[in-house]
């Protein structure tokens, strides 16, 4: 079903974008709404082809958290509830500890240390925070995945875009009042694709790479220390 709407909404911001170049009288700058228009649109209903929608929308979230994320306010996070939670095992607490887990805002935290109470050994709590490492990684490629297409889709979509300006621009070549929209779409199009893909996309899939190569080192710290709260 994706499928089928991916395309079709392709199809419709193709349409969308020769109507309203037809309408465009004149052109102001660097902002032009044909052009805005299909590399605002295209790429994502490219992207719509190959993800699903629930993949975007997790794709969307997962990008925002990774805007977000802080190394040094997670590690401090991580390193106050852990030792808060060992605390309470230590002093033979395990509903205080668990509580604290409860209310832990640090992922691992909360799917960790339900299991030093329960009493597992440190090489179970070492697989689970590798399982859990693994699967908040693989949301994080998802993500990643999908901003790399969009930084490879968006300049071919901006060359679509120059070639229907160019085949207007042919059109019209005996009216002289269009022929500046018409180069607009043409040269705003690439403009537009390649700083997309260049100056959003991309750097946007580099800073998931990062914070997803960061999981795998707090999974470790954090198996390490429920690991001293057992002990």
């Amino acid at each position: 079903m994706h499928v089928a709407f991916g395309i079709l909404g392709f199809a419709a911001v193709l349409a969308a974008t020769v109507l309203l170049e037809q309408k465009e009288a004149t052109f102001s700058g660097l902002f032009y709404r044909p052009a805005l228009l299909l590399l605002c649109a295209g790429p994502l209903f490219i992207s719509l082809i190959s993800h699903k929608v629930d993949e975007l929308g997790t794709s969307a979230r997962t990008l925002w958290k990774a805007v977000r994320f802080s190394a040094v306010r997670s590690r401090a996070i991580l390193q106050d509830e852990v030792s808060r939670f060992a605390a309470e095992v230590r002093r033979g607490r395990p509903v205080e500890a668990l509580a604290v887990a409860e209310d832990a805002r640090h992922d691992l935290v909360r799917q960790l240390a339900p299991l030093v109470v329960k009493q597992y050994s440190p090489e179970d709590i070492e697989r689970t925070a590798a399982t859990a490492s693994t699967v908040l990684a693989s949301a994080m490629k998802r993500s990643e995945d999908v901003l790399t297409s969009l930084a490879r889709v968006a300049p071919a979509v901006g060359l679509v875009g120059t070639t229907l300006g160019l085949i207007t621009l042919l059109r019209d070549l005996r009216n002289f009042e269009h022929l500046g929209p018409s180069m607009a779409l043409a040269l705003l199009c690439t403009l537009y694709g390649l700083v997309l893909a260049n100056g959003i996309y991309q750097p946007l899939a580099r800073l998931v790479h990062d914070v997803r190569a960061l999981f795998g080192g707090e999974a470790a710290e954090s198996a390490g220390r429920a690991e001293v709260a057992l002990g």
